[in-house]
């Protein structure tokens, strides 16, 4: 208990998920992280599947006897995984345990990260040592998100730092180099942050803070060695560094006992050749041999089910979202044109109403009027889309906005909005958005700039306000969240309800329209370069007041957080409506089968319009 504070460390690791590769170094990481924190006067549990399967039961065990009751409050949670991961969506990270091929559930640890908020953490570090590419075979992509923790015992009043400190960026792989026997195979990225850790490399070391290793320092090291070290081996690893815990209460070394570390040995020659994809069961002699991966990435065996994701773009979506026949003003202010599957009909609040349009030949246009036919929408709605298979598109339809619904068989892949009297163009980073998510990822070397960039354009199109919170949200960034409800309502403009939920506020009903209060956000220097370059994501902001745009999560991820906010009673969530989430089919963004559509209908009273109505 270092300087009196209670600090937790749980080590995971998961060599065998069949039927991904075997991976023996996530095993040596688990039990070498595992001897640092217990050196460190951390209490450690190490959880590996070693001798029985990790399976989401197991895990919650452990966290729970951890956590629940405390001998003491936790003042710092540290969460250490090794193994086979994913990445789909905004930052929705995935780890996969020893059953998941089977159970198509893994460990969702953005609401993991969430849930752990209610069990009095003052700080949570987060270290992953796992592939995050997102294989692209259907299973994988139905996987369910599972928290692992119930409600936890207390609500805070804040959620507390985060650091993070991930091996491969969003869809890369990680990699594992062969010692003399399978008990020295190391994972690149584990094998220098240990390192570190230790205190062992002086380019860990705080050039401020003599003989103390810090979150900046730490995340610097690994940021300029995990590289170059990937670089021997013909391996491009970058990895994604957060360090988010206060200055003077940031140390991971030097703070009290200064153990000596193990001796680190060198690491080993590169070989020869870049490394070649191959069965994990046969792995080349002159680079450990046996039945160890060896030298090369944890690839997905060729006769597996599961097939690795493109990168970048996906230039078919992107083309699709390009050349969508939209039109560029509706008269009553609001509307939507829809691609794909033909509409069965349109749900409505019994004071909006919803007219289709001629179309063309590509897909249909629908306005939405307020009080009478052509009226203007003077308030955000919630309407129901019903396509030809009986599901629904769960949307909103936002004033002086006309939205672009592209549905197909795999769910409503595409939602965009598009100010009246704006150009087609300003939808342009959107779409390049929603196609990198088509293959797979939204891909960010450093998800801080992505946001910023992202939210450039968020007033003119609020999906790109969406996007930023769910980065924002990955690496704890409450406060840019709250700033970006703020503009929106500085704008005149509904928030997004996925920004008001991640938000961390609450909500209220006035005049048949929810509200929320956004507290007052103080300055704070900028974390990066490009944030420097623009005030409004560090400047002070106001506390206010606004309408919220929707009752429901925009994207289909965000009913987990949903789930959470109607667990712990937030005045956020209708009555109901939470338990809906069973569900939310696949896709993008939200869609309810059949029979989630008609409870929804029945639960807020929708009226049908257009075709459904005859």
């Amino acid at each position: 208990m270092p300087n009196g504070k209670r600090m937790v460390a749980l080590a995971i690791a998961v060599s065998e998920a069949k039927p991904l590769p075997y991976l023996s170094g996530a095993l040596n990481g688990a039990r070498d992280f595992g001897k640092w924190a217990t050196a460190l006067g951390y209490e450690t549990r190490t959880l590996t599947d070693e001798n029985k399967p990790v399976t989401i039961p197991r895990l919650r065990l452990e966290l729970e006897a951890m956590l629940n009751p405390p001998a003491a409050p936790v003042h710092r949670l540290i969460l250490y995984f090794a193994g086979h991961g994913v990445i789909r969506e905004a930052e929705e990270g995935l780890w996969l345990l020893s059953d998941w091929f089977n159970e198509l559930r893994a460990v969702a640890v953005e609401v993991l990260k969430r849930r752990l908020y209610a069990y009095n953490v003052n700080q949570i570090a987060i270290f992953a040592d796992a592939c995050r590419s997102l294989p692209a075979n259907i299973d994988v992509a139905d996987l369910v998100a599972d928290s692992v923790l119930g409600r936890g015992p207390v609500r805070p009043p804040f959620p507390p730092p985060i650091d993070k400190f991930i091996a491969a960026q969003d869809g890369a792989k990680t990699y594992m180099v062969p010692g003399a026997t399978p008990e020295e195979d190391r994972c690149i990225f584990s094998g220098i942050l240990l390192e570190g850790l230790w205190g062992a490399h002086p380019e860990a070391m705080s050039k401020i803070l003599p003989g103390k290793v810090t979150s900046r320092s730490l995340g610097a090291y690994l940021q300029a060695e995990v590289p170059e070290i990937a670089k021997r081996y013909h391996c491009t690893l970058a990895p994604s560094i957060f360090p988010n815990f206060p200055e003077g209460d940031d140390y991971y070394y030097g703070d009290g006992a200064t153990p000596t570390p193990p001796v680190f040995p060198e690491w080993p020659p590169p070989p020869a050749e870049p490394p070649v994809a191959q069965s994990p069961l046969k792995a080349p002699s002159s680079l450990g041999g046996g039945t160890r991966l060896g030298f090369i990435p944890p690839t997905i065996p060729a006769n597996s089910e599961v097939s690795a994701s493109d990168t970048g773009p996906n230039q078919q979506m992107l083309a699709q979202l390009r050349n969508q026949s939209r039109p560029d003003h509706f008269e009553t202010g609001a509307g939507f044109a829809v691609q794909g599957l033909p509409v069965r009909g349109v749900w409505t609040t019994s004071d909006v109403f919803a007219e289709r349009d001629s179309g063309d030949a590509h897909g249909q246009w629908w306005r939405i009027s307020e009080h009478f036919v052509g009226g203007e929408l003077r308030q955000p709605t919630p309407v129901l889309v019903e396509f030809a298979d009986g599901n629904f598109a769960a949307t909103v339809m936002m004033p002086k906005f006309i939205a672009t619904i592209l549905y197909g068989r795999s769910g409503l892949s595409a939602l965009i909005y598009r100010e009246i009297g704006t150009q087609r163009d300003v939808a342009a980073v959107t779409e390049e958005a929603i196609a990198e998510m088509e293959s797979g990822v939204l891909r960010a070397n450093r998800a801080t700039d992505l946001a910023v960039e992202l939210r450039q354009g968020k007033h003119s199109d609020p999906v790109r306000g969406v996007l930023s919170a769910y980065l924002y949200d990955s690496i704890g960034d409450i406060d840019n969240i709250q700033r970006m409800a703020f503009y929106y309502i500085q704008e005149y403009q509904p928030i997004p309800y996925d920004i008001a939920m991640l938000a961390h506020i609450e909500g209220k009903w006035v005049d048949d329209c929810l509200w929320v209060h956004v507290p007052a956000v103080a300055k704070r220097d900028p974390r990066t370069a490009e944030e420097a370059k623009f005030p409004w994501t560090y400047s002070a902001t106001q506390a206010a007041d606004g309408i919220v745009g929707g009752l429901w999560p925009w994207m289909k991820q965000g009913w987990a957080f949903f789930v959470d906010l109607a667990d712990n009673g937030s005045t956020l969530v209708l009555p109901g409506l939470a338990q809906l989430s069973v569900h939310v089919l696949r896709g993008r963004f939200s869609v309810l089968n059949a029979l989630g559509g008609r409870a929804l209908i029945e639960r807020l009273q929708l009226v049908p319009r257009g075709t459904s109505a005859t």
